[in-house]
């Protein structure tokens, strides 16, 4: 696939909510008027009705309702609409974050980036990037949008009161609104983002010495790695200042400008008093009305940062899911059959881990099944890492119809069923079927009845179109290795890895899981980790022990 089609771009972030996201704009468009107008029309109402006072006559005939009722309709408008604009842009803003996981862990998945979806950092890397992108409509569009607008309405009001009073404002306003922001800013939004890899870097630095606590201690090295993560905590604390000190600039710099045009206008409002072309409750008003600009225009220094992250979590993303492009060009042959599995001398270990496989062989062809066993943390997750091809160091070989994994496009062929799950906020039938787009409801009846959830699904009220809720949230644990499980069924991959099959599952059920395995993967190659015991005669037997 193109990988122009594939690339995220930051404008098209808006299109698949643009009426939600046209709605929050449009509510926050409102409620920063309203507080505006609230100003100009407080500040009229107060000078124009102290003038009125002054003489008897202009008292009496003074309308005191309509001001007062637009000053209530203004702190209505004010109040409800922040609420209301809040819960449009934080809607918009959940339903674009749904959008783009659903879309990038699919488009991860069915493009075989088993280095993303099964490494922890990798994985927490795509999802904070996700969570980054949606910066740019919130605090890069919407503000920028609600300066512009509002900006232009009071310039354009000062117009029509007197156009020597626009003009008078206009230098400072123009300096607060786009000078100061687009020249200053962009040295933000690079500052933004070289702050995304310095944090990735420290939590990298901070994950890696806590997970090497203990062997850090006893080798006498926790004080020097504790050094070491101090340095970048200090690297990463100074990039922060740094940032924090230009935005506070931009704002003195806006500050600035804002003030020139009061004093502008001041000065130009008086003369037209003065020459009675203009009341001084007008003046007030208009005056008032740009000390309100203030609240519209600060924002605008502190989008550049959101618009640094929001481009380093886009690059990143582009980066991350244009990798496996970059392999098939590589030349390996695709491998539309597989026959035969093989390991020798393979050992393995993550970092920092106390143990891992040792001088594993093991030979399997097509119809057979292997029974991983061995103590909590002898290995058996790792060498079923290396096996579904993880991205992790190991000595050996580790060969597929003979050759070694390398010289095969050998993605489509393995399925492999991790402790750490996948599921989506989508319904029963979208996340099954990412296994088998093409799957009909029979084929997900039956999956789903090989894996003990017919009768629970057939009970929900939505059946197949129930909804699982982010990360499974609506099901049990149980239920959502389950389900995973009969997405990988799905897939009919000539390699099966399970990692923990039957956590949590009754006798019975485990048995009626085990049954539906073994029929399915009949004519394929079966690896199964479990602690629970399982009778079957025929099926290889492989003990890790502690090393």
């Amino acid at each position: 696939m193109n990988r122009k089609l594939n690339s995220i771009r930051l404008r098209g972030l808006l299109r698949s909510r643009m009426g939600e996201w046209n709605l929050a704009l449009f509510l926050g468009g409102c409620t920063l008027f309203a507080a505006i107008s609230l100003l100009a029309i407080s500040g009229w109402f107060i000078s124009a009705a102290a003038l009125a006072g002054l003489t008897t006559t202009a008292a009496y005939g003074f309308d005191y309702f309509r001001p007062a009722a637009l000053i209530r309709l203004c702190a209505i408008v004010r109040t409800g609409g922040r609420y209301a604009e809040r819960l449009a842009s934080h809607h918009a803003a959940l339903g674009l974050l749904k959008d783009l996981r659903i879309s990038l862990f699919a488009r991860v998945a069915g493009r075989g980036h088993s280095a993303v979806t099964r490494s922890s950092s990798a994985m927490h890397r795509l999802v904070a990037d996700i969570d980054l992108l949606d910066f740019f409509p919130l605090r890069v569009v919407a503000p920028w949008f609600w300066a512009s607008l509002l900006t232009a309405v009071l310039l354009g009001g000062f117009y029509l009161l007197a156009p020597l009073l626009a003009l008078a404002a206009l230098p400072g306003v123009l300096l607060a609104w786009l000078l100061l922001p687009l020249l200053a800013g962009r040295h933000a939004a690079r500052l933004a983002r070289a702050d995304v890899g310095l944090a990735e870097q420290r939590r990298i630095l901070l994950l890696d010495n806590l997970q090497m606590l203990t062997p850090l201690l006893l080798w006498q090295r926790w004080s020097a790695r504790q050094a070491v993560f101090a340095g970048e905590d200090q690297r990463f604390s100074a990039q922060r200042l740094r940032q924090q000190q230009w935005v506070s600039l931009i704002a003195a710099g806006q500050q600035l400008g804002l003030s020139l045009s009061l004093l502008g206008m001041l000065w130009q409002g008086g003369l037209l008093v003065q020459a009675g072309e203009l009341s001084l409750p007008l003046l007030l008003a208009a005056v008032l009305g740009l000390l309100g600009l203030t609240e519209v225009l600060l924002p605008l220094a502190q989008s550049f940062i959101a618009l640094g992250l929001s481009q380093a979590a886009r690059d990143r993303l582009n980066q991350l899911t244009s990798e496996p492009a970059k392999q098939t060009e590589q030349g390996a042959a695709a491998l539309t059959e597989l026959y035969s599995l093989s390991l020798s001398g393979l050992s393995a270990r993550h970092e920092g881990a106390l143990s891992g496989p040792q001088q594993v062989d093991l030979q399997l062809k097509a119809g057979d099944v292997l029974l991983l066993s061995g103590p909590s943390g002898c290995g058996k997750s790792t060498l079923l890492e290396v096996l579904a091809g993880e991205p992790l160091d190991y000595s050996g070989e580790r060969l597929l119809n003979g050759k070694a994994y390398e010289h095969w496009q050998w993605r489509s062929v393995i399925g492999y069923l991790p402790q750490q799950l996948d599921i989506f906020d989508m319904t029963l039938a979208e996340n099954l079927r990412l296994g088998q787009p093409a799957a009909t409801e029979q084929q997900l009846w039956a999956v789903l009845e090989d894996v003990a959830l017919a009768d629970w699904a057939r009970a929900r009220p939505a059946q197949l179109n129930t909804t699982l809720g982010e990360y499974g949230a609506q099901v049990s644990g149980g239920q959502a290795r389950r389900i995973a499980l009969a997405r990988l069924l799905l897939a009919q991959r000539p390699l099966l890895l399970l990692d923990e099959p039957f956590a949590g599952l009754d006798a019975a059920t485990r048995e009626q899981v085990l049954a539906a395995l073994l029929r399915r993967q009949a004519s394929g190659m079966l690896v199964i980790v479990s602690h629970q015991p399982l009778e079957l005669e025929k099926a290889q037997r492989l003990q890790l022990t502690m090393n």
